[in-house]
């Protein structure tokens, strides 16, 4: 091996050791608040009753997901904070959340209900039991109100557009071109949700949205159709809409979706088409 390919694996090495450093980040903080709160739990138990019921512990858990993580990806953000100005980096550039055209911003915008009706129709055809568990698996989406709304509809996407693509696709798009980088960031992303189903569909959003961030210089876009794709996952958990018929509900979004791109054309083919130089790292 010469030379230059030493140089060029020793780049790959690091950019891979950051990637997987900023996501086991982002895993570590949910990690850290998830047993904190357990032995929480767990001692407020024991000093009330001296004995541990499991069955309640494990209720109170599932209960209590949306605001374990609503808080451990605030962690992760204000970590990530404090980290950067210590550093004397700006956190919006090192992030990757920079700004960009009203056309790209909206085309981000459109894609969220189409992407919604095409991920709600391949779910629809999988077998049932797959279905099952992911829903046992989701169960916590499916809650609604203030905090749940918070931290899955806007928190969650903030955090995990920071990490996944602002900073572990940033970093391997350093090393490497841009479709490894996304294959990898999206690999990385879908690996964070645990059940089959919901890492096969995560991952698909992860091409997606890393796609829309490498050829956007920005993870505005990414951000945008994240923030909205979730959003409309916590508006039909509403009871109103719960009753809703599917194939109804699924004609608005994709009928909706339609319209968003037609009128957001130009925007999208900007995101998905040209293939735009990539813009060089400041970190």
């Amino acid at each position: 091996m010469n030379e230059t390919n030493s140089a060029r694996a020793a780049r790959v090495l690091a950019a891979l050791g950051k990637a997987i450093a900023y996501a086991a980040l982002f895993w570590g903080f949910q990690a850290l608040v998830s047993v904190v709160f357990v032995l929480a739990v767990v001692s407020a138990a024991l000093l009330a009753t001296g004995g541990l019921d499991l069955l309640p512990l494990l209720r109170q858990v599932q209960s209590s997901a949306t605001a374990l993580v609503l808080v451990s990806n605030l962690l992760t953000l204000f970590f990530l904070l404090i980290f950067f100005a210590a550093r004397r980096k700006h956190p919006l550039e090192q992030t990757g959340l920079r700004p960009v055209p009203a056309g790209m911003a909206a085309a981000g915008a459109a894609v969220a209900p189409l992407f919604y009706a095409a991920v709600t129709l391949v779910l629809s055809l999988l077998p049932a039991a797959w279905l099952e568990d992911y829903a046992q698996a989701s169960a916590s989406l499916t809650q609604f109100g203030l905090i749940p709304f918070v931290s899955t509809a806007l928190v969650a996407p903030l955090a995990e557009e920071v990490i996944f693509r602002g900073l572990v696709q940033s970093r391997l798009a350093r090393a490497m071109p841009g479709w490894p980088a996304v294959l990898i960031a999206s690999a990385l992303f879908a690996l964070g949700h645990g059940q089959p189903v919901w890492m096969g569909y995560a991952f698909c959003l992860g091409l997606v949205l890393g796609v829309m961030a490498w050829r956007a210089g920005s993870i505005l876009p990414s951000l945008l159709t994240h923030i909205l794709f979730n959003t409309i996952g916590q508006l039909l958990t509403l009871p109103q809409l719960e009753q809703a018929n599917g194939l109804v509900v699924l004609a608005v979004l994709a009928g909706v979706g339609v319209v968003a791109c037609l009128l957001a054309r130009k925007g999208l083919r900007t995101l998905f088409f040209p293939l735009r130089k990539e813009p060089e790292s400041h970190v």
